[in-house]
């Protein structure tokens, strides 16, 4: 049931107000020119880059744009399934007076490293993935950690929603979800609490009207407290979860999405608790290691010839200090090149099966803005396009902790990403990353989608006939010559044994759209998106066709136009012959061109060969 409702809930969410609402994915294949100069998206970076360079020169995007960047080093650069030479667009900055000027790299390029803040959740969610069965990601947290057994125990008779947490109801997988409904920090590791300023200033408490603080007290309730007191920073999970256990929960599990840095640190304890191994050991086995990185570590870097390469900006004590319990969170160091592989490898489902990384990337729960939604641990963006309105699921993982900041950007339909690293010692690091982010966003995002269309004109369009003429069989494809468009190959004829099976099915479609009153589909609107991409194996694709209603909903009223923006309730898949739609369509690819020589119309059991070729 709980599958059910989350089905339920993701695809109701696809459609938002202003959009073109077609089928979730990707429209066409995805482009496999990123960086030649005849490509769109090469044209686009370097748009970028020559706006970054007038922006640190004083110009470009504002004086603003120019103080966050000239003050920020960072790096940035991009990836791709089907391009290997994607990873040469990369763009570096290095502000030298915001570095350490004693150790350190003095110039950054694509193998500098970072610390890489808070996308280490998303590397120990991946682990995570990797290591765990299914059935891991639901057992709850107060199976794994003795202290919150204890408390559930004890408060068991006297249960009270409000002030005591549910450590038997919060499961890992709602953790790694931000579904924990737990505190961001646990004292004494969150650096902003009142308290811990009343130590050394202790008319901060006065100044908001707390009652006096109580530092025996404190030290008592919070092993971990007693530990930095003394100056040592191996706070145990054992003393962390012994000191939060009796916490009042901020939600019910799984009742909001809350953001937890402290739940990211029971999850790397889980994690080694149920593998049995270290998180600098299960890294390394589960990812670092099979995948080649010679640049990721989970603990800060020590070796001088490292040491040399690594961007430490200010004082080196405090952006090198290791913390083992905070490593999930935010304590793994890597480079852009490094993240690329990791990036290309959640794509790719290198380490994962196919059907895993697909659930991974999903949404699991929404936010307040509708352009928005949050997954294990995925921050899920989704970008409208300006001109044709249709809409691109952007799954990221932001960091932003100390003077360290990064995002890894993955764009699941173009088989692509990117991604940023930077510092600075004054605290705007992030301000400058998001700010590049949303430049490279705006331009690569059309430019990507230009690129599919382009190549589906050369790779995909055109006319395919019956080998054997007596069928009198043809159909012909072509793309929209405008980015306004609705995008996808749109079925200019198709004739089957002599029928007109586009005005045919256009015709029919009217009848399987269950509202009244029955409105027209044109056979303008018929047009086919890929569904299945097995380039790599069987040379094929498979595409279902979709209709696109140009005059939008019936009323704007939610449930009137649900069949209207909702083509996977009212469409597609319809009608079948012998249980197999009449609008599939497998077209077999060469591997090395992505070029279609040939289609077959699923139900019609008839190969179609491509002229011209």
């Amino acid at each position: 049931m709980r599958t059910f409702d989350f089905l339920i809930t993701l695809l109701s969410f696809y459609c938002i107000p202003g959009v073109l609402c077609i089928l979730p994915g990707p429209a066409y294949p995805a482009p496999r020119d990123i960086s030649t100069n005849a490509s769109l998206v090469a044209a686009s970076w370097n748009n970028v880059t020559a706006t970054l360079d007038k922006t640190l020169s004083g110009g470009g995007l504002g004086k603003l744009a120019s103080v966050l960047l000239q003050n920020t080093t960072f790096s940035m650069g991009m990836f791709s399934l089907h391009d290997k030479g994607a990873r040469s667009l990369q763009y570096h900055h290095t502000a030298l007076p915001h570095l350490n000027g004693s150790i350190g790299t003095k110039k950054v390029d694509g193998d500098s490293i970072y610390r890489t803040a808070s996308i280490s959740k998303l590397i120990t969610t991946y682990a995570g993935m990797i290591e765990l069965d299914e059935n891991d990601w639901n057992m709850p947290l107060s199976d794994i950690y003795p202290a919150f057994k204890n408390l559930v125990r004890k408060t068991k008779g006297g249960f009270d929603a409000v002030q005591h947490t549910q450590w038997d109801r919060i499961t890992i997988g709602d953790i790694a979800a931000q579904l924990g409904g737990i505190s961001r920090l646990g004292f004494p590791l969150t650096a902003g609490d009142i308290l811990l300023q009343a130590a050394s200033d202790p008319s901060v408490v006065e100044s908001w009207g707390l009652p006096p603080p109580n530092f025996p007290a404190a030290e008592a309730r919070y092993p971990c407290a007693k530990d930095l007191a003394s100056g040592s920073m191996t706070c145990s999970i054992e003393n962390y979860t012994m000191g939060i256990a009796s916490d009042p929960p901020r939600y019910l599990p799984a009742a909001s999405p809350l953001y937890s840095d402290s739940g990211f640190f029971l999850l790397g304890g889980a994690l080694s608790n149920l593998t049995n191994m270290s998180m600098d050991d299960l890294y390394r086995k589960a990812i670092f290691d099979p995948l080649g990185l010679e640049n990721t570590m989970s603990k800060p870097p020590s070796d001088p010839a490292v040491l040399a390469r690594t961007v430490v900006a200010g004082n080196a004590d405090v952006v090198l200090l290791d913390v083992p319990i905070t490593t999930p969170s935010g304590g793994i160091f890597s480079t852009i090149n490094d993240l690329s592989v990791i990036g290309t490898s959640i794509l790719n489902s290198t380490l994962l099966p196919t059907d895993k990384t697909n659930r991974w990337m999903k949404p699991v729960s929404f936010t307040g803005d509708l352009h928005y939604a949050a997954g294990r641990p995925w921050e899920i963006y989704r970008y409208v396009h300006h001109d044709s309105k249709v809409v691109t699921d952007i799954y990221t993982k932001l960091g932003d902790s100390g003077v360290y900041g990064g995002l890894l950007v993955l764009l699941p339909d173009f088989g692509m990403g990117f991604t940023i690293l930077g510092a600075n010692d004054i605290g705007i690091q992030t301000q400058g990353i998001q700010l590049v982010a949303d430049l490279v966003l705006d331009s690569l995002v059309p430019a990507l989608l230009g690129q599919a269309r382009r190549e589906a004109l050369v790779n995909l369009a055109g006319s395919y006939t019956a080998k054997d003429k007596r069928l009198n069989t043809t159909l012909t494809l072509s793309v929209p010559s405008s980015s306004t468009a609705a995008p996808g190959l749109l079925i200019t004829e198709w004739i089957s044994n002599g029928t007109d099976i586009k005005n045919r099915l256009a015709a029919e479609l009217i009848n399987l759209v269950p509202h009244l009153p029955k409105r027209p589909v044109s056979p303008k609107m018929l047009r086919l998106v890929p569904t299945i991409q097995n380039i790599a194996s069987s040379g094929q694709v498979a595409f279902q066709m979709e209709t696109v209603n140009p005059t939008g909903p019936v009323d704007g009223h939610l449930f009137s136009q649900m069949y209207d923006v909702n083509p996977w309730v009212s469409t597609m898949d319809q009608p079948n012959y012998n249980d197999i739609p009449i609008n599939e369509f497998v077209f077999s690819i060469d591997k090395t061109t992505g070029r279609a020589c040939a289609v077959t119309p699923s139900a019609y059991k008839v190969e179609l060969e491509r002229k011209g070729l």
